[in-house]
């Protein structure tokens, strides 16, 4: 659907007379309960009973209710709640899984977007500071204005380890100019973007910053971010 705040995915079963309209935010919440290679990519698999497959003997979900259930889709069309542009949900999904990779590796995290919800809950819920530390030799508008950094505890101070934009609307180069301001430190640089085309023309304009500067994927965070989240749950199975 146009909201991605209220969206469902589709599985059909076989054919067209049976499908399964799963809310997307229920399928998120299975998501560390269901298999996965070692590419990262689930198997979604479904039992002649419409169950959907999870970790375990005999571990199932049940999507009965969800079959055919297409008057959730014409309730969700004219669901009373405010319209949310699917490319700043996808923007605050980037943003919320770096944060909680940034706190799953005991970085103090910071955001400037506090209300914009990750996960059903608002991001200065996940992010360990509450405003941006500021730094020696950087303009503080544009350092607090940065998606998403990791900072280190070093003494009595934080230091820019690691620094994220996150770019699908603004263009790339709102975000070079932001990540420029940390030029005088030895912070590693990111932007994330699907556009290389527009990305490589940028860089070639910050002949300086484009060698600091990598350039990831949204697909890659996705991995990376399933990884991180994955190898917290094998500790806990093996107690390690």
């Amino acid at each position: 659907m146009y909201n991605l705040s209220n969206s469902f995915i589709a599985f059909v079963c076989g054919n067209l007379n049976q499908v399964v309209f799963l809310p997307t935010k229920v399928l998120i919440k299975l998501l560390p309960e269901i298999s996965h290679d070692r590419n990262g990519e689930y198997k979604l698999n479904f039992t002649r009973d419409f169950n959907l497959v999870l970790k375990g003997r005999k571990n199932r979900f049940d999507c009965s209710k969800y079959m055919n259930n297409w008057e959730s889709l014409q309730s969700s069309s004219s669901y009373n709640s405010e319209y949310i542009n699917p490319i700043e949900s996808f923007h605050t999904i980037i943003q919320g899984r770096l944060i909680d990779i940034g706190n799953i590796r005991g970085f103090k995290t910071y955001s400037p977007d506090k209300s914009k919800k990750f996960n059903e809950k608002r991001l200065d819920s996940y992010t360990t500071l509450d405003s941006c530390p500021k730094l020696q030799y950087t303009d503080h508008k544009s350092l607090r204005h940065i998606d998403v950094i990791w900072f280190r505890k070093a003494a009595n101070d934080l230091y820019p380890q690691y620094a994220f934009e996150v770019e699908f609307s603004t263009g790339v180069w709102s975000g070079f100019g932001r990540l420029s301001t940390l030029r005088e430190y030895q912070t590693k640089l990111y932007v994330i973007t699907h556009d290389d085309k527009k990305y490589n023309q940028v860089s070639n304009s910050f002949p300086e910053m484009s060698k600091r500067i990598i350039n990831v994927t949204p697909d890659n965070v996705g991995l990376l971010y399933s990884a991180e989240k994955n190898l917290i749950q094998m500790r806990k199975d093996f107690q390690l």
